[in-house]
Formats: C-alpha cells, structure tokens, sequence
C-alpha cells in the first residue's frame, strides 16, 4: 500500500492513500459499500485477466479447503459467512440439495449453481468448472482399487 503524508499549516498530519486501499481498509472495518467497491473492482480485474488470456489461479483459501478434503463448494459456502439453511433460503432449494451437492450425491443445475456462485459472491466460474468437482474427492475403497 502507498501511502502519503503531509501536514497542514496548523500542524495536522494527514494521509493520503490510493482509493483502492481506502476502500480495502473500510471493507475490513465492516463498511459494506466499501466492501462491494472493492469486490466489483476485484472482479473487474479478474475477468479482464481471463479475457486477456491469463491463467487466473484459485484463492488460497479455496485451495486449503480443498487439500484438506473440503468440498469445493462447502468451502465456498464457509467462506461466504453462510450456513446450509441461509444459503438453501437465497438460493431457494432445501439444506438437503445442497448436502447432497456437498456430499456428490447430486450434480445440481448450472442455473442453481450460478445462483450458489452469486449467493456466495464469488464467479460462476469457479463453481461451473468441469474439473473441479463441487463434492469432496470419493476414495475408492481397498476393495475397488
């Protein structure tokens, strides 16, 4: 973060920094406007970097849930601050839909999951990704293998 300092004539020290910093700070100190701001400059960026070819990479937490054998969308789910029922309410399917999402038990539609995806704020695409299950990896049993 950059930041500037000057003082004015009567001696107040005042700091200068860049709108995106401003905002970051609000959004930790609980300022929801700040927070969507910042959120929608997020997505900005992120979109145009797939756009311009980038490899755009997971968000660290996303990646910790998973290795640690969370279900992707569990994880996402967590991280959004939502329990089963907040989300099956914003979402409008039952807790036991999105259990069995969690679970792999059930697929779910692309139009339920883009509805998860905006619920949880974060892009459709994480969640639509073929290769990412939504379910935590089965393992196959001794017996299978």
């Amino acid at each position: 973060m950059s930041v500037q300092s000057i003082v004015t004539d009567g001696g107040e020290e005042l700091v200068i920094l860049s709108r995106r910093a401003y905002d970051a700070l609000l959004a930790r100190a609980g300022d929801e406007d700040a927070e969507d701001r910042m959120t929608a400059r997020l997505a900005e960026e992120h979109l145009a970097a797939q756009a311009a070819g980038a490899v755009v990479y997971a968000p660290d937490w996303l990646t910790a849930a998973v290795l640690a054998g969370e279900s992707l969308l569990a994880a996402t789910r967590r991280q959004a601050g939502l329990n089963l029922d907040d989300l099956a309410a914003k979402v409008g399917v039952s807790p036991e839909v999105l259990t069995a999402m969690e679970a792999g038990s059930h697929d779910g539609s692309p139009a339920l999951i883009a509805a998860i995806a905006q619920a949880c704020g974060v892009d459709a695409a994480l969640l639509q990704d073929q290769n990412a299950p939504l379910a935590r990896p089965r393992r196959r049993s001794a017996r299978t293998r």
